[in-house]
């Protein structure tokens, strides 16, 4: 008799419109003795069944695969479903005596508006931070939960900010891998070497097993260890990619002989094979730009609903000098995949997991050499206008404007840049200014770069925050793109004049019956952090309350 425990998942993911059908996976992993696994869901009447493909046979697990095409129709539509092994339904735990073993996702009727989620780093860069932290550390993830389970509940609506989530974009650091230098971890005595010899260490079979035992473990304590999460992960498709956390710390953005080195590449062949596996699913992914079984870079096109959306892949390739290397050309035939086929009203997301509009970074700026004590060199790296960066960033936008000129004759076209990383939230706009090669333009270009970030991860501590506003108070300046064009750059203040939200928070987005596309941040109220010693803040605190900032873009 096989084992029913689900190990880790459901993983749900969404995968674009195909064929006149919206695609979704489900994955999850199971036992080591399962041999065989199906896939039992129902759309309106209709029941349905499928089998799961096995995809990886890993040391403590399997993990398996399955499709659901949900034909477009006329009206919105909700599919529940089961995993069976042994005809029997597959579970898992997520509080005592409370198995569960179903699972129900929205989709979206096919002229319909949706309502998109999107969240960011979900998990804390040191143990010291973590242990420090004043709320439950899911507390977002039970907002979440609470609001799709309310609006599933509630359905239909009249109104789509009332809609459940019809997908969750996360977007980058949804694990945290840099505790394998701790003690007791993989790479601890490695961390204790000389430089010279962290660049020529061999890494051991033993060694090696190590280190892709850590990134396993690491994925199912942090996507188990929350019951909310778990449910956000089961019942609203995701749209994944990684950043630097997902690998380690800055990874892309320190020294090329560092990264090139036998310990730092075992980390990232682990990292990359977990990230395929669970985050996108499997190189089948059906978004994927180069679906081969060994991807250069995991760059992703999606049509859904009222949604264009172009997902970078920002780390693959990364080095000091280049973000993108060969997703550069595959971004911009998947900007002309799009355009061919683009509709009225369809607006076009780009996901960056850094922001392309955040705090001015320049070597030569004051605020750079005052901020260097609180951030590493390669976090600087990491920012699109790092000078190294800067006419690659150029370039890309470039592309955006083009994208959004050629539509413009149909539509005004809107085009939003979403982010996280900078654990801050915020917004801001490119605007292109009148020249002589725009003159005649009746709308002139014009992004939105919008932040959230992070779910789980703090805001900067106080004397961190006073250092970001300094820095943003300086303007930013234009961005000549060549040939004319040129870019004024604004980050937006609130009533107060803050640029910035110092709180946890994701953000939803959706186009309202008056035309304009609102973008709503869910955060936490709690005044946090405000000193460095957060343990003492902890203990006055019963728990926090939740705000919720609603920003109306005129656009």
């Amino acid at each position: 008799m096989s084992s029913h425990n689900i190990v880790l998942g459901p993983l749900l993911g969404l995968e674009g419109e195909h064929e006149n059908a919206t695609l979704y996976s489900v994955c999850f992993l199971s036992e080591n003795d399962v041999n065989a696994a199906s896939l039992a869901y129902r759309i309106g009447k209709q029941s349905l069944r499928s089998e799961f493909t096995l995809i990886s046979s890993l040391e403590r697990g399997k993990f398996w695969r399955a499709e659901i095409a949900i034909p477009l129709t006329q009206l919105d539509q909700v599919c529940d479903y089961q995993i069976l092994i042994d005809a029997q339904p597959a579970s898992y735990t997520p509080t005592r005596n409370n198995l569960v073993t179903d699972w129900s996702f929205f989709c979206p009727a096919a002229k319909q508006q949706v309502q998109l989620a999107f969240a960011s780093c979900n998990g804390f860069s040191s143990d010291k931070v973590r242990t420090q932290h004043p709320a439950p550390i899911d507390y977002l993830w039970q907002r979440m939960q609470q609001q799709q389970a309310a609006h599933m509940a509630a359905m239909p609506y009249t109104e789509v900010v009332n809609a459940p989530y019809a997908a969750l974009i996360m977007g980058g650091d949804q694990i945290y891998a840099d505790a394998i230098f701790n003690e007791k971890q993989p790479l601890y005595a490695w961390s204790q070497k000389p430089l010279k010899d962290q660049l020529t260490a061999p890494v051991s079979d033993t060694l090696r097993q190590r280190i892709d035992t850590f990134y396993f473990d690491t994925y199912i304590r942090s996507w188990t260890q929350s019951a909310a999460l778990r449910y956000c992960l089961a019942s609203i498709p995701s749209v994944m990619m990684w950043d630097d956390h997902d690998i380690i710390d800055g990874w892309g953005s320190q020294p090329y002989r560092l990264e090139t080195s036998p310990t730092y590449q075992a980390m990232f062949d682990s990292a990359k094979k977990y990230f395929t596996l669970f985050q996108l699913r499997g190189t089948n992914n059906r978004a994927l730009q180069q679906r081969t079984a060994a991807p250069a870079h995991f760059g992703m096109t999606l049509r859904f609903r009222d949604y264009g959306l172009l997902v970078m892949d920002n780390r693959s390739q990364r080095t000091l000098h280049n973000i993108m290397g060969s997703g550069k050309q595959d971004f911009i035939q998947g900007l002309a995949d799009l355009q061919a086929d683009w509709q009225a009203g369809q607006k076009l997301l780009i996901l960056s997991g850094v922001p392309f509009l955040y705090r001015h970074f320049s070597e030569s700026d004051r605020n750079i050499r005052l901020s260097i004590q609180f951030d590493a060199y390669d976090d600087m790296a990491d920012h699109w206008r790092f000078s190294t960066h800067y006419d690659e960033m150029c370039s890309i936008l470039q592309r955006l404007l083009q994208f959004q000129a050629a539509l413009q004759t149909q539509s005004q076209t809107k085009v939003f840049i979403i982010s996280g990383d900078v654990h801050v939230a915020a917004s801001g706009t490119y605007r292109e200014q009148p020249g002589p090669s725009n003159q005649s333009q009746v709308n002139p270009g014009n992004i939105v770069q919008l932040i959230s970030s992070g779910i789980v991860h703090p805001p900067p501590l106080s004397m961190e925050q006073s250092v970001i506003r300094l820095a943003s108070s300086v303007t930013q300046p234009d961005i000549d793109l060549g040939g004319g064009c040129v870019l004024s750059a604004t980050l937006r203040k609130d009533g107060a004049g803050n640029r910035f939200l110092f709180h946890r928070n994701y953000a939803c987005m959706h186009e309202g019956s008056d035309h304009k596309v609102w973008v709503n941040w869910h955060y936490e109220t709690i005044d946090f952090p405000h000193a460095n010693d957060l343990a003492v803040g902890a203990q006055k605190l019963l728990g926090p309350t939740l705000g919720y900032q609603v920003l109306g873009l005129p656009y």
